[in-house]
C-alpha cells in the first residue's frame, strides 16, 4: 500500500511541475498567435538561400559594406508588385531582395529584384536592402519570414564579409 501511495504522489508532483512549467513558459512568451506557425516541410520546399544570392547575377558582384532590413508597410505583395503598391514611377524600387509572407508569394520565399542581378547601389552607400512584406505591427513578420531573412543575412554577410555592426534591423525585429 505504501508503494502505491508513493507512486501516486510522484505522479501528482510530476503533473504539477509540468503544469507549472508550462504556465511559466506561456507567461514569458510575448509572440502573438498571428505570427503563424512555423512549418519545417514548407521551409524545406523553398530554394536554398545560397542559390538565391548567387543565381542570376548579370554583373560582377559589387563591394557591399552593409545590410538593411525593412518592412514594406503593406499587408501583401511581392518583388513585382511592391513598386506599384508604393506608387513608385517606372516600377523601380530601392531593394535587392523581398521576403514574402504568403500573401503575394509563398510564405518565406525570397524573391530577387532586378537591382540585385545588376548589382545596383542606392545613393552613396553600398548597402544590400532586404524588404520583408508586412508592417511589423498589424501584419508582423511570420516565423518563416524571420527564419529565411536571418538565413539570407547570414549568407550575405559571409559572402561579402559584412560584420554584425553593419546590419540594421527594424526596431521590433525578432532575432
Amino acid at each position: 500500500m505504501a508503494a502505491q501511495n508513493r507512486t501516486v504522489a510522484v505522479l501528482f508532483v510530476l503533473l504539477a511541475a509540468m503544469t507549472g512549467g508550462a504556465v511559466i513558459l506561456m507567461s514569458l512568451d510575448n509572440y502573438a498567435p498571428s505570427a503563424a506557425a512555423y512549418s519545417l516541410s514548407s521551409y524545406l520546399r523553398l530554394d536554398p538561400v545560397e542559390e538565391v544570392v548567387k543565381g542570376g547575377l548579370t554583373a560582377a558582384p559589387a563591394h557591399w559594406n552593409g545590410i538593411e532590413v525593412f518592412y514594406s508597410q503593406t499587408a501583401s505583395g511581392n518583388a513585382r508588385e511592391l513598386p506599384l503598391l508604393a506608387g513608385l514611377s517606372g516600377g523601380q524600387s530601392a531593394f535587392h531582395f523581398v521576403v514574402c509572407n504568403g500573401a503575394g508569394g509563398d510564405n518565406g520565399v525570397i524573391q530577387v529584384a532586378p537591382q540585385w542581378h545588376q548589382q545596383t547601389t542606392f545613393g552613396t552607400t553600398a548597402t544590400i536592402r532586404i524588404c520583408v512584406i508586412g508592417d511589423g505591427q498589424k501584419n508582423p513578420a511570420t516565423n518563416s519570414q524571420i527564419q529565411r531573412t536571418n538565413a539570407l543575412i547570414e549568407t550575405l554577410s559571409r559572402s561579402f564579409n559584412i560584420g554584425p555592426r553593419q546590419i540594421q534591423y527594424p526596431g521590433n525585429w525578432r532575432l
